[in-house]
């Protein structure tokens, strides 16, 4: 039974088919699954940009248009590259893929250059996460993202966000875990503001909460 309502509100979000789309929700929740089940149901080419990074050499380039590539050799953890093949085995040849850990607006230029159908972009924490490595202030990221949102409202490709909800648990210990908690909280109301539709996940379990 928790299947088909799970089906169901997969079918009834792509006979939606919002132009932008925000999936959010807590680790293991089911929204990258979603998200990117949601995104193969469209024809032609489609674009994913991944922004989790292999390394962790700080760029030397203005990251608002931050261009980076990677070799096996850059690589400097397993289990992320486990991941990251993981990922890579469920996206079919119709997907091509941009990792771009800073210049999320760059990449999705990028994409819509070559002529992707949709452009699925997992995750925004991870992207956040990067940002804050990199010494950016709060308000600084939180203009970054405003210009993120700019760019939703202007893009005519269909776009899909994966982002995580972390600010439902305790209060963090460390100063570091409460500002990436808050930059994340303040991203996701921009990012759902921008986007046409946003879905929530439980469980596995998707609700459409704006759309």
């Amino acid at each position: 039974m928790n299947n088909c309502l799970v089906l169901d509100k997969r079918l009834d979000l792509f006979e939606l088919k919002p132009r932008t789309l925000l999936c959010v929700g807590g680790t293991r929740s089911g929204k990258s699954d979603f998200a990117l089940n949601y995104a193969n149901q469209f024809q032609g080419q489609k674009a994913f940009i991944a922004t989790m990074q292999r390394s962790f050499v700080h760029p030397q380039k203005d990251i608002a248009h931050y261009e980076q590539t990677y070799s096996q050799d850059e690589i400097q953890d397993n289990e992320i590259l486990a991941r990251i093949q993981k990922h890579q085995k469920l996206r079919d040849a119709s997907w091509f893929t941009l990792e771009e850990p800073y210049g999320i607006i760059s990449a999705i230029e990028l994409a819509e250059k070559r002529n992707a159908g949709i452009i699925l972009v997992d995750c925004i924490s991870l992207w956040l996460s990067n940002l804050l490595c990199l010494e950016e202030d709060e308000e600084n990221i939180v203009k970054i993202v405003e210009t993120l949102a700019n760019t939703i409202q202007k893009t005519q490709t269909p776009l899909v966000f994966v982002s995580n909800e972390v600010g439902m648990g305790i209060v963090p210990l460390y100063k570091s875990a409460r500002l990436f908690r808050d930059i994340q909280g303040k991203a996701n109301q921009i990012l759902a503001e921008a986007c046409s539709a946003v879905v929530t996940f439980s469980c596995g379990i998707p609700l459409l909460i704006k759309g």
